[in-house]
């Protein structure tokens, strides 16, 4: 078994029953069990995990996101945004692909993002 170093890995956990209130800028890859209510800003190409018990208040940037919670505000996904179908998602979407699975509740307007609307 290959040993991990800790201290060099590059990634966030936010567990659940934690409410915060405030921007968040980020590194790495990060995975959000929380209720947030803010802008989350992930500043590299890292995924964001929105898990099902997450509820976002606020405005995402990010390359790739999957959310598997709620989500109520925009999502600016430079790469790939997955929708997962346990989850709520209502605002404004703009990312290069989509993918929605059934059962997903949407109240949205996307827009895809390509090289020649650049």
């Amino acid at each position: 078994m290959k040993e991990v170093n800790f201290k060099n890995l590059n990634y966030t956990v936010l567990g659940a029953n934690n409410k915060i209130v405030g921007d968040l800028e980020m590194q790495g890859d990060t995975i959000i069990h929380s209720q947030i209510e803010g802008t989350i800003t992930i500043k590299d190409t890292s995924n964001l995990i929105i898990e099902r018990k997450a509820k976002i208040d606020g405005t995402i940037y990010c390359h790739d996101v999957e959310v598997f919670g709620k989500v109520f505000g925009n999502i600016y996904a430079e790469g790939k945004l997955t929708i997962r179908s346990s989850a709520e998602v209502s605002g404004v979407i703009k990312a290069k692909k989509l993918s929605i699975y059934p059962g997903a509740i949407l109240n949205m307007e996307a827009h895809a993002e390509n090289e020649e609307s650049k």
